[in-house]
């Protein structure tokens, strides 16, 4: 009995020393960060800048930088999804990872067991905007011209089945309204046509928005957070008027499912190290985002969550997939 215990023991002291030496050997390779829209847009600025700093900080380890755009981010999903569960290729994912399953959108995978969450990195405060001439100037004064109209509110985004969309769908769940989406293919053709008044409504990244309210070709009437806006203290919430109401545009990261425990462990807690740096939200505060360091399950959590709440939000907006 004394010699199996010591044969035992001596194994298990084995395997934390293997362990302790796969975790402190990774990354021994290049490291892959794929992105899903092509170079030079906010998601492309925040990997490049998460790679460089993830590259001090494990020694110069290469850090490579794939963009794979294409069907709303389902092509890059894919690649991640398909990729060896070894954790040397992650996807920085935006909220289409979490609105692609919600929707009902035939997927070639499957985000909760096909995906590991690693980190949170960065978040995006979204606001509702309006034309200057807009009658309403807050939340209440929207929902009562709303419930007087006979046509339903037309309200736009940067896109059909993104987070403003859902956004104005979750609104009009919430307020107990009728809106109408218009679809635009990005930001910039929604809000020319938002300011010359040919819709009147707009949920959008602030960031995007925030220049032509400064120079008062738009007016604020809420941010869409559970927060005020920073640079918007004195205007109300969503939230202030529907408790629980919040939304954020996001960056995280996610690697395949299985990475070895000791790999994922050192990749979530060097991404947090950098995301939570000084340095990082000084080369990063020209985008606007918030930055925001998680463990592994604390974003698996909000994922599930997430997904659980879009569905609900899309049912009974009755969105479906072209």
């Amino acid at each position: 009995m004394a010699r199996i215990s010591v044969l035992m023991f001596a194994a298990l002291l084995t395997a934390i020393a293997g362990t302790a030496h796969a975790q402190s050997d990774y990354p021994s390779r290049p490291v892959k960060l794929v992105v899903p829209f092509a170079a030079g847009g906010p998601t492309d600025v925040v990997a490049r800048i998460l790679g460089e700093m993830l590259t001090a900080r494990w020694g110069g380890q290469s850090i490579v930088i794939e963009n794979r755009p294409g069907a709303g981010t389902i092509v890059a999903t894919a690649a991640v999804a398909n990729a060896p569960s070894d954790g040397y290729t992650f996807l920085v994912a935006t909220n289409s990872l979490l609105i692609n399953p919600a929707i009902g959108q035939k997927l070639p995978y499957d985000t909760l067991k096909d995906l590991a969450a690693v980190s949170m990195i960065a978040t995006q405060p979204v606001a509702l905007v309006a034309n200057k001439d807009f009658p309403a100037n807050t939340i209440p004064e929207l929902v009562a011209l709303a419930k007087k109209s006979a046509e339903p509110l037309n309200f736009t985004s940067p896109g059909p089945r993104g987070v403003g969309h859902l956004a104005g769908e979750m609104l009009q769940q919430r307020a107990g309204i009728k809106m109408l989406h218009i679809n635009y293919n990005g930001s910039a053709p929604a809000l020319v046509d938002l300011i010359a008044g040919r819709v009147p409504i707009m949920f959008d990244i602030w960031h995007s928005a925030k220049r032509y309210v400064d120079t008062g070709q738009l007016k604020l009437i809420a941010g869409a957070g559970d927060q005020r806006l920073s640079d918007a203290p004195k205007v109300q919430t969503i939230a202030e008027t529907y408790p629980g109401f919040a939304v954020m545009a996001v960056n995280a990261l996610y690697g395949r499912s299985g990475i070895p425990a000791p790999a994922l462990a050192k990749a979530a807690t060097d991404v947090r190290a950098v995301v939570e740096s000084a340095e990082f939200r000084e080369k990063t505060k020209h985008l606007g985002i918030h930055t925001w360091g998680t463990t592994p399950q604390e974003l698996d959590a909000w994922t599930r969550k997430e997904i659980a709440n879009w569905a609900k939000v899309a049912k009974a907006a009755n969105i479906k997939v072209d």
